[in-house]
């Protein structure tokens, strides 16, 4: 009797896995040059080129920059519930996004624009709310990359990828305190 039971139990177990490999098997993606990718866990539709995410300090929020050839753009992304809240089109971008520690503003870059855009979240939507021009645009090379911010100070600090410095912003006064 114990054996019988104990096969039965085998069996249960094989259907249920033959079950996820099913499941997993149609889940997965075939490359170009390829090979196959079987994702695990749940996916959201992101933009052209993922290129950083972002999460707030209560992990309420993600926010993804889109940084590839086509519409270039910021996802506001409810973590609790898996699914985008808003999303704005930026002009340029590049890698730089950082949430302030009360959760009201996204910091992101403006790639060749040379700025950093100032996106308030108002009732679970972006919006533009202002903006820290960092030189003149393209061809002068500065292109912020990496943002960090300093709630108490009210500084921000931004490096760049053209020219290689890291710049410190008074957020009161908007001006470069130290470069």
């Amino acid at each position: 009797m114990r054996n019988i039971a104990v096969c039965f139990l085998c069996l249960i177990t094989i259907g249920s896995n033959s079950q996820t490999l099913k499941e997993v098997e149609s889940a997965r993606v075939k490359l170009p040059n390829g090979w196959s990718l079987t994702p695990v866990g749940k996916s959201l539709p992101l933009g052209d080129l993922p290129l950083n995410i972002a999460v707030s300090k209560s992990k309420k929020y993600l926010a993804v920059t889109n940084n590839g050839q086509s519409t270039q753009t910021i996802q506001l992304i409810d973590v609790k519930n898996e699914k985008e809240l808003h999303h704005v089109v930026i002009p340029k971008s590049w890698y730089g996004l950082k949430f302030s520690n009360d959760e009201k503003i996204i910091y992101a870059s403006g790639g060749n624009d040379n700025m950093i855009r100032l996106y308030a979240i108002e009732a679970d939507t972006l919006r533009l709310k202002d903006s820290i021009l960092m030189g003149k645009k393209w061809p002068v090379k500065i292109s912020p990359a990496g943002i960090e911010v300093d709630d108490d100070n009210q500084l921000l600090y931004v490096v760049t990828k053209e020219n290689n410095t890291l710049y410190t912003y008074d957020l009161i006064t908007k001006k470069v305190k130290d470069s």
